[in-house]
């Protein structure tokens, strides 16, 4: 019997030593500060989407535009007025939400800053916590755009009927400026060229033609059988070129599918007598203090027979 307690004296005694010289430990569960719901938590510690319990996400999103405070989302507003207007941009696509902020002219919170404020509100709008938008989305909210710069774009001269004529929007790319040119010539350049000094750049079959902006433009274009009365008010530049259509066609590039450059409609054939020469005459005005993701660019491109290849440079804002 003694045997045995010493045996299990012994025992104890080494599980005892073995805690005390830190034996073999059980897991451990890490420690985490506790759950905050002061708005430091959001906009200091930049606590994420993910972190944030779904009870606590409307008060995610007052603490971020509060503490922006500026024209968007003013000082004094309530919260349920402050809500209501986080919910009506997260129902519009992104390019309105964009305008929306240019408009306002509110700098103390940037378009990164407002998304990852209405990710609280909407996240399946905005793209989730990485404010990425789904491919389909993209691809819905790009033709929204097209569409609605497609309906800002309207005809600056209605009342004179041209034999072929139409608007569109016209998508520059970096740099601005686009062209117009005989699309079927077999010999005809991949790219017209342009000057950036001048409103356009006459070449054998197309014309180069500089934006004032150099930002998306809405286009007119007309082609009339003779040439039409010369009127500068209103425009800040105008000018005029001969081209030559080998074809019989004298067109501005559409915007193909997935493209990012072109006119967001098919615009006319302007060759409207066939193979042959002709005048280009482009009128051109722009507002340029305007903030918007509209077209705030405006031409005019008038066609008709001509032989001549001389410049006319009717205005110049130089």
């Amino acid at each position: 019997m003694r045997d045995r307690l010493r045996v299990l004296g012994g025992v104890v005694a080494v599980a005892l030593l073995a805690g005390l010289l830190g034996g073999e430990e059980g897991p451990r569960t890490p420690y985490r500060p506790p759950y905050d719901v002061s708005c430091p938590a959001w906009t200091k510690l930049h606590r994420g989407f993910g972190d944030t319990r779904t009870e606590d996400r409307e008060r995610a999103f007052l603490c971020l535009v509060r503490e922006a405070g500026g024209p968007m989302f003013p000082e004094g507003k309530s919260d349920q007025a402050l809500l209501a207007s986080g919910r009506a941009l997260c129902a519009q696509p992104g390019w309105r939400r964009a305008d929306e902020w240019l408009r306002s002219g509110d700098r103390t919170i940037n378009l990164h800053g407002l998304d990852s404020a209405l990710v609280f509100l909407c996240p399946d709008v905005i793209g989730g916590p990485d404010l990425m938008p789904s491919d389909e989305q993209m691809v819905k909210e790009a033709a929204d755009y097209v569409a609605a710069s497609n309906a800002a774009c309207r005809d600056p001269w209605p009342r004179r009927r041209a034999r072929k004529q139409g608007s569109a929007a016209y998508f520059t790319s970096e740099g601005g400026g686009y062209h117009l040119s005989d699309d079927a010539d077999a010999d005809n350049e991949d790219r017209i060229e342009r000057d950036h000094d001048r409103l356009l750049t006459g070449q054998e079959t197309g014309v180069g033609i500089e934006t004032i902006r150099n930002m998306n433009v809405c286009v007119t274009v007309k082609a009339f059988d003779q040439a039409p009365p010369l009127r500068l008010k209103g425009w800040q530049e105008v000018a005029e070129v001969g081209v030559t259509s080998r074809s019989g066609r004298l067109t501005v590039p559409v915007m193909q599918p997935g493209g990012e450059e072109g006119a967001g409609r098919p615009l006319p054939n302007l060759a409207i007598k066939g193979p042959g020469h002709y005048r280009v005459r482009v009128y051109a005005r722009a507002d340029e203090d305007a903030t918007t993701m509209l077209p705030a660019e405006w031409h005019l491109i008038v066609v008709y027979p001509g032989q001549s290849k001389k410049e006319a440079v009717h205005r110049s804002r130089g």
